[in-house]
């Protein structure tokens, strides 16, 4: 051990330890007397090291790390080169000075990619992006693992089909919105989709062992909070990054509803469900998330030089801000977020940014204070720019002050807005500067991203938060399909009324995740009665005759086509049903078990066949 003190020589903790098992006390004196001459001891546990392993009390001087680091600190290092370039120059808050003088606009001229709109694709075809079926096989394996683990009694090892039909019919509970899960297998109510597919017991049993990931296959050095959920939602993110971004975005939080125990748990004063998961979005105006980062307090991937230079809201902006790499995009965000550094470095990388301020983090600019502005007619404004001329300041006056800051536009073109005077009684004409505009008109992506996701939501009652969150994911992919699909039919100029809404997309998505490609079941519990007959038409001849005009309603064409248990039957009724084949004008007693719909079995047509057929 007389080498471990040689001058200028770093020691590990495991190096240190040793001597202290051995008893050369001596030794260790010699090591930790090298700081003097500028070496220090390592006390940063090298990797695979256990986290309870006792470590040297602290000495004093700098604490230095190892050369060898883990992959994930090379991974980290490699992501944050984009950053690091633009953080060199950033000016420093006691070198901000403002000026009382007109802010020069930037001149943008927004050049929109020159290629043809996509074909439009089914609804399913849309949510297969975003979860494709290789996702739903990898959660029927770490369900069926868990179970095993657990020694669930009773547990029968599931299929990627089961996991579909239990993603579907959450889906359809989003839509339906029935107060008590066990209702909708209720006689009471009698819904098919429920009861023709999974048993209610086997639903929970499901649902209680439902992963995604093999908790013992956890990396010991790996500190993710949300590591069960993390394969889905980057399933969902590498779909959001392929996307082709619109030219103004949004910055903002979105709260995923729980209550439970979390450590990141989080509380935005706002928001319409204020507790729970918060996540970082990039939005387009239209909605349509782009990139995503789900906070988990200080192990979130963020850049570590960039949050010591620039602050934890700005460091979330120009992480996103990466997915960006054509010039003269504009983007907005809030006060949370805007800081004069981060309106820096957007310009550096020709971003156009602009956000409400919070004024103790522009080193007191010069403007007007509220009471001096109160005292003139509403819709004042006053304006400062930087010294450098980058950076601008407006402060708009209307029932009250509000600041925003901008690296591309400030008071510009004056538009005149309605207000509602309570004095007066009546609307008012008020000024309005350039920048608010702006701000007003694409600043609402996130918010409404958040409202097309609560009109739906799947509202599961449990305290596992990887539930919560798997379940948010589908929602979110659904909403993100569908805003996608739209957009898809707009730019093809199909008519406004062709073009499915929400609702009827996710449940044209729920229906194939629960019947396309699976065998039809009819569930009937209890022992059958004498008066039951044999056959299942969907109207028997003892029920009340339908309404004239009264039409079946087929599948969806995922479920009609899928080739699996489409039999035929035949109704027992005393006329014959019109065949609902297009262009058949023939009636026929014979209809698909499977599709509940009357088609033409007979030796001279065959439309049973033809309306199956892919």
């Amino acid at each position: 051990m007389a080498a471990l003190h040689s001058k200028h020589r770093k020691y590990t903790v495991l190096e240190v330890l040793e001597c202290i098992a051995d008893g050369n006390v001596s030794d260790v004196d010699n090591m930790l007397s090298d700081e003097e001459d500028g070496d220090t001891v390592d006390r940063s546990p090298t990797v695979g090291q256990d986290r309870d392993e006792p470590l040297l009390p602290e000495v004093g001087g700098e604490i230095e790390v190892e050369a060898e680091e883990s992959q994930d600190q090379e991974d980290r290092e490699d992501h944050d080169a984009d950053v690091e370039p633009f953080l060199c120059n950033v000016t420093k808050k006691s070198d901000i000075h403002w000026r009382q003088t007109p802010f020069t606009p930037v001149q943008t001229t927004w050049e929109s990619p020159s290629t043809d709109p996509p074909e439009p694709l089914t609804p399913y075809g849309y949510f297969k992006q975003y979860v494709p079926s290789e996702m739903f096989e990898l959660m029927s394996t770490m369900t069926n693992i868990y179970a095993e683990q657990k020694a669930v009694k009773g547990y029968k090892h599931a299929s990627a089909s089961e996991i579909e039909v239990l993603v579907g019919l959450h889906m359809a509970m989003g839509v339906l919105g029935i107060p008590r899960v066990r209702m909708y297998w209720s006689s009471r109510i009698s819904i098919g989709i429920f009861k023709d597919t999974m048993s209610r017991d086997r639903f929970f049993q499901l649902r209680s062992n439902l992963h995604v990931v093999n908790n013992y296959e956890r990396p010991p050095e790996d500190n993710d909070v949300f590591f069960k959920v993390r394969p889905l939602y980057e399933s969902i993110r590498k779909r959001c990054l392929q996307l082709q971004l619109e030219e103004e975005l949004c910055v903002d939080e979105q709260i995923v509803p729980f209550r439970g125990k979390l450590s990141v748990l989080q509380y935005v004063k706002g928001k319409p469900t204020p507790w729970g998961v918060k996540l970082y979005f990039l939005c387009g105006k239209s909605g349509l998330a782009y990139d995503f980062l789900i906070y988990q307090g200080a192990t979130t991937e963020l850049s570590e030089q960039s949050k010591k230079v620039l602050g934890h809201g700005a460091s979330v902006v120009t992480h996103l801000c990466q997915r960006i790499k054509a010039p003269n995009h504009k983007i907005y965000f809030d006060n949370y977020f805007t800081t004069y550094n981060v309106l820096e470095v957007l310009a550096e990388k020709k971003i156009h940014a602009a956000g409400t301020a919070r004024i103790c983090r522009f080193a007191n600019p010069p403007l007007k204070t509220d009471k001096e502005m109160s005292k003139k007619e509403r819709g004042n404004h006053d304006q400062v720019r930087s010294t450098d001329g980058k950076i601008v300041l407006v402060k708009w006056f209307d029932n009250r002050s509000v600041v925003l800051a901008s690296n591309f536009v400030g008071v510009g073109e004056e538009d005149e807005v309605q207000r509602w005077d309570q004095k007066e009684k009546q609307y008012l004409k008020v000024k309005r500067p350039e920048v608010v505009k702006k701000y007003n008109k694409a600043m609402g992506g996130v918010d409404k991203l958040d409202q097309l996701i609560s009109l739906y939501r799947i509202d599961i009652r449990s305290r596992k938060r990887p539930l919560r969150m798997i379940f948010h994911a589908f929602d979110f992919a659904v909403v993100n399909s569908w805003l996608e699909y739209r957009r898809d039919h707009e730019s093809k100029g199909t008519q406004p009324q062709k073009i499915m809404d929400l609702l009827d997309f996710k449940m044209n998505v729920a229906e194939v995740l629960v019947c396309a490609g699976k065998p039809h079941v009819s569930r009937k519990r209890g022992r059958p009665s004498n008066s039951d007959t044999t056959s299942t038409d969907p109207t028997p001849h003892n029920a009340t005759r339908e309404k004239r005009g009264a039409m079946e309603r087929g599948p969806v064409p995922e479920v009609q086509k899928d080739m699996v248990d489409h039999m035929p039957n035949y109704d027992g009724k005393k006329e014959a049903t019109r065949c609902k084949l297009p262009g058949c004008s023939g009636k026929t007693h014979v209809f698909c078990d499977k599709c509940k719909v009357h088609y033409c079995f007979v030796s001279q047509r065959n439309c049973f066949k033809e309306a199956h057929r892919k």
